[in-house]
């Protein structure tokens, strides 16, 4: 359990430093380089709500996979998840040499490097989930936003989900 936290820790940590496009959740945008207009209408048909839900439910286990790809990619490298994030946090702060050895700088690099194909090929799976439940990447990014601005259909979503 404290594992996992550890991890996901690092995870998160890394997802702060490295640019890369939003996970999905219906709290943000699926990426921040589609700009979508106002829906144009505001409605979402009960299949469309299903359909959103659909994809939220594989955004979930597309999170998870690349969470348990990540954690290996620290692991092959031969860090521990700490360490990874003690490397990552003196990156941040410019202190890399006077803390970290060489060594560890190499394999910090490699698991950013990993992290970001890893990432890379998460977000093309996102995209991919869309479409494969019929939504135009554009709508579910429509639905995404009115759902966001709408406490009924955000319990509605929720209790879709199973939470």
């Amino acid at each position: 359990m404290f594992k996992s936290l550890v991890v996901g820790g690092a995870i998160a940590m890394v997802g702060l430093t490295i640019p890369t496009t939003a996970y999905g959740q219906f709290n943000g945008p699926i990426s921040p380089t589609i700009q979508t207009e106002t829906a144009a209408n505001p409605e979402v048909s009960p299949l469309e709500l299903q359909q959103f839900v659909q994809v939220i439910k594989q955004f979930q286990r597309i999170e998870r996979f690349t969470q348990m790809q990540m954690a290996k990619a620290i692991k092959k490298e031969g860090l521990t998840p700490q360490r990874f994030m003690e490397i990552n946090e003196s990156q941040r702060q410019l202190r890399s040499e006077s803390v970290n050895s060489s060594e560890d700088l190499e394999k910090f690099r490699k698991v950013v490097v990993q992290f970001q194909e890893i990432m890379d090929d998460a977000e093309e799976k996102r995209q991919s989930t869309v479409e494969n439940q019929g939504l135009e990447l554009e709508r579910f990014l429509e639905i995404e936003k009115i759902v966001a601005k709408n406490k009924q259909l955000q319990s509605k979503v929720e209790q879709m989900l199973g939470n």
